[in-house]
């Protein structure tokens, strides 16, 4: 082979060689650039499928009302992965969070919206949210603008815009309307064709729960029920309606199914201590509160609903130990209102009053003070200290109360709990006088209360009116109270115990008959001492007015078959037979001397 062959061929391979190492270094580039493309497309749907993940998670902690857990995760997606619909759920958790119509709330809210609308400005859901931060501020009229625009633009297609806008009228006390909810819900509801999101009935529900409409809101949520999702949550809404309208054994199994679908569901130990406070299980009512802190954030925020649902529970030492826990990290002035309601119900008025006074001067201006007002007028009637002392508490006391009345608050009875405190005091007067403020405010007096106002004048001594609400009473009673015509009586005797013809002629004759009458022939079922009094008042008329012996030995003879040992009506009995010299006159009830107590069937 020449040399010119072989250089040739040398050439040839050189080239081969050199186009086998091109095409492996292409190939080797392509196999490259193609890794990194799956690489980054394995990446991305990672992302998709986390941001998706933890979307779902951050909804889930915003339903059982992990707050902070759930504003924590919307944040982190607005900022790491911005996107409307990010944005759209950090304004939203925002605004359902406890301080959401808070100012600085709202504005967080909005400045997150405003950020969703420019990221995709075709994206109605960030404009919703504009609309629900108006509803926030209570500018119902500035949110129905935003509302009605959204329709306008989704042509009333868009199923879940109506949704969100039919939620947002739900959510804000003092700005909802549940007639726009229902009838955006429902046209949802009808141009819907999957209607597989159980939130849609959930909205419904609500939405008939603030027109107190619970045959309509449980019809929603067992539709909501009949798709198989979110059922803690559906539980919890069913547990609700049921309590409002005091179906407690629907409550009771709405409340074990909840339980039992998500144990983790915060909310609706809220609803089972409000079970068991109702029906008077205060320890388990404590207990399911404690649960509803184990299963929500436990942080700060947590701690301090936590201790107003177990304040409820009447819980309180394990409030006390909360509040002192909190107290550092909370601005909430409710803190104190329930410190010094607690000091009531465990006897500390003084510190009751402060804490309290300390609620009032940092209280929102919108809070209705009433009660407050109410509690310190019932902690200054509660103080004991000398003659002077107590004099000014009571004063206090009354100030206060009355302006608890005044505010509309009917948390309690005040006119009730004064006139029984001045009674407890032997106050009589005043006992009386709020006896009868207590009867004259109430629109439909019951027989109890007229007995009750008749018996404080009676210990006051002021006959005139304790006859006066007696007389009104009995009627009412219907013969449930028959005891009541022999303090009526009795009253009388007192009443007219300066009138010598009154005395002489034994007027409340009649008055101890009736009772006897309604009692009937076995008096023995009769109250032994009123029965005796009775009787020995109308031998004293047959022996001293009608002289007519024989029928006064028939009254007193009965006293003997009541009470056998009865000395005294033995010796009149001597007298009347003339057994022994000088019979004596058989005396009515001595005058002058307080009224003897009466049980009063009902009283408060």
């Amino acid at each position: 082979m020449t040399i010119q062959i072989k250089q040739k061929l040398v050439n040839c391979t050189s080239k081969i060689k050199l186009d086998f190492l091109i095409n492996l270094i292409f190939i080797n580039s392509m196999l490259q650039t193609t890794l990194k493309k799956l690489l980054l497309l394995v990446g991305f749907f990672a992302s998709l499928s986390l941001s998706a993940q933890s979307l779902d998670d951050a909804i889930k902690n915003l339903d059982a009302e992990r707050f902070t857990a759930a504003n924590k995760i919307f944040a982190d997606l607005s900022k790491n992965s911005p996107s409307a619909v990010n944005n759209f759920y950090k304004g939203y958790a925002l605004l359902r969070s406890p301080e959401g119509m808070q100012p600085e709330t709202i504005k967080e809210a909005t400045d997150s919206f405003n950020a969703g609308v420019l990221l995709d400005k075709k994206d109605f859901l960030n404009t919703i949210g504009l609309g629900m931060a108006k509803l926030a501020a209570k500018d119902a009229a500035g949110a129905k603008l935003i509302f009605e625009e959204v329709k306008k633009s989704t042509k009333l297609k868009n199923t879940d815009a109506l949704y969100r806008i039919a939620e947002a009228y739900t959510l804000f006390p003092g700005a909802t309307d549940a007639g726009e909810a229902i009838m955006s819900i429902n046209m949802a509801l009808d141009k819907s064709k999957a209607k597989d999101n159980p939130e849609y009935y959930i909205v419904k529900s609500d939405a008939y729960m603030l027109k107190n409409e619970g045959g309509d809101a449980m019809n929603a949520l067992q539709n909501a029920e009949r798709l198989g999702k979110k059922l803690g949550r559906i539980y919890e809404k069913s547990s609700r309606v049921w309590l409002q309208s005091k179906n407690y054994k629907e409550a009771s199994e709405a409340l074990k199914k909840g339980i039992a679908a998500d144990p983790t569901h915060a909310p609706i130990y809220k609803f089972e201590s409000s079970y068991n406070q109702t029906m008077g299980k205060f320890p388990e009512a404590a207990a399911s509160a404690k649960k509803y802190l184990d299963n929500s954030d436990g942080d700060c925020k947590a701690k301090s609903r936590y201790a107003k649902l177990a304040f409820v529970a009447k819980d309180f030492s394990s409030v006390l130990n909360i509040i002192n826990e909190v107290k550092s990290c909370s601005k909430d002035p409710f803190i104190d209102r329930m410190t010094g309601i607690i000091n009531f119900e465990t006897g500390k008025p003084k510190e009751a009053i402060a804490d309290i006074m300390k609620f009032i001067n940092s209280a929102p201006k919108e809070e209705n003070l009433g009660l407050d007002y109410g509690y310190i007028g019932r902690s200054y009637l509660s103080m004991t200290g000398s003659p002077e002392e107590k004099k000014m508490s009571d004063s206090l006391g009354i100030i206060n109360i009355e302006k608890a009345v005044q505010l509309g608050d009917t948390s309690f009875n005040y006119y009730q709990d004064a006139a029984n405190v001045f009674y407890k005091n032997k106050n009589y007067n005043k006992a009386a006088f709020y006896e009868e403020k207590n009867v004259k405010g109430k629109k439909n007096a019951t027989a109890a209360d007229f007995a009750n106002v008749g018996n404080r004048y009676a210990a006051d001594k002021n006959w005139t009116k304790a006859e006066e609400y007696v007389e009104k009473a009995l009627p009412l009673y219907k013969d449930a109270w028959l005891d009541g015509y022999a303090f009526l009586a009795r009253v009388k005797v007192y009443k007219n115990n300066k009138d010598s013809v009154y005395t002489a002629s034994f007027g409340a004759a009649s008055t101890y008959e009736t009772y006897l009458e309604k009692i009937g022939a076995d008096l023995t079922k009769g109250n032994k001492r009123n029965v005796k009094e009775a009787l020995t008042y109308l031998a004293g008329k047959e022996f001293q007015v009608n002289k007519n012996k024989e029928k006064a030995l028939t009254y007193l003879d009965k006293v003997l078959v009541i009470d056998p040992a009865d000395e005294a009506v033995k010796k009149q009995i001597d007298a009347i037979k003339g057994i022994v010299p000088a019979p004596a006159a058989v005396p009515a009830p001595a005058p002058g001397t307080p009224a003897p107590a009466t049980k009063v069937p009902g009283k408060i």
